[in-house]
């Protein structure tokens, strides 16, 4: 009886065979194939290599996209964004920054109005206007067109000794390629007088039409017909004892000779520029006397 049951016990044991054989065609048959699969990625991955080349010109395409310039227009301050000149090929800028840089080159174009006439500078006042604008100051003052009130207002302020042009409350009015603006002007001219020196100070607003041409961003903003209103003048007598006591400030000119046309040659401006010879010096509090 004990050695029957060891006998169907080796018949179990000898079973075994058929798993192995399951075994061997699972496990032999994926290397053998796995063998031509990687000799076959060899090409594949030389074959993609050649394009490698192509991510990075896309990604350098990606760098100067309409998008991230947008990006970066609308990240600028709107005084940097009115000294940069994108190319025409560009999409337009949105219209509530457009807008910005209207006015901030408008806003330039005034102060330049008051830098003209204060310097006498000939060339920067025919620059704020078109060449067919027209300015209405009143009847027996002046009306006419550009270049007769360029002449006109060069001999004017040639019989004043000195001026001072303030602009603010600067209002504008943007329709496309037109622009109404309403600026405040404080003016003060010294005058000689028969009877000796007088101060005028003169309250008044500029109301400009300004046209951009040609049409679109790409043109340029200039006056095409200015008012001047007064609002109030007041005239005061001169006391020069500020001038005689502090001789060695630093005074305007009327001229090119003035220091605002000589920015260009301050300390730092040119590499390899000397510090200025008066650093160092001390100074009391009474050095400025009133």
């Amino acid at each position: 009886m004990a050695t029957a049951k060891k006998k169907p016990a080796q018949v179990k044991k000898a079973t075994p065979p058929k798993a192995a054989k399951k075994i061997a065609p699972k496990a032999k048959p994926p290397k053998a194939a796995a063998k031509p699969k990687a000799v076959a990625a060899k090409p594949t991955a030389t074959a993609k290599a050649k394009p490698k080349a192509a991510p990075a010109k896309t990604v350098a395409k990606k760098t100067p996209t309409p998008k991230g310039k947008t990006l970066l227009k609308k990240a600028l301050h709107p005084t940097m964004m009115a000294q940069l000149s994108f190319g025409a090929s560009e999409e337009q800028l949105p219209v509530r920054l457009q807008a910005v840089v209207d006015k901030c080159e408008i806003t330039d174009l005034l102060y330049s109005t008051a830098r003209g006439l204060d310097r006498i500078d000939e060339t920067l006042l025919r620059s704020v206007f078109h060449p067919d604008a027209t300015i209405d100051l009143g009847p027996g003052v002046f009306q006419g067109m550009t270049g007769d009130y360029v002449h006109w207002v060069i001999g004017v302020m040639n019989q004043t000794r000195e001026s001072h042009h303030l602009i603010g409350n600067i209002q504008v009015t943007l329709e496309g390629d037109v622009a109404f603006v309403e600026s405040y002007c404080h003016a003060h001219f010294r005058l000689d007088k028969p009877t000796g020196r007088e101060d005028v100070f003169i309250g008044s607003r500029f109301l400009d039409r300004l046209e951009r041409r040609p049409t679109g961003p790409a043109g340029v903003w200039k006056i095409i017909h200015r008012k001047q209103i007064i609002d109030w003048v007041r005239t005061e007598a001169v006391s020069d004892l500020f001038y005689h006591q502090n001789p060695d400030a630093l005074w305007s000119y009327r001229t090119k000779t003035d220091l605002s046309y000589q920015m260009g040659q301050f300390p730092g401006s040119h590499s390899g520029n000397k510090l200025p010879a008066f650093l160092g010096r001390r100074y009391e509090s009474k050095s400025v006397k009133f």
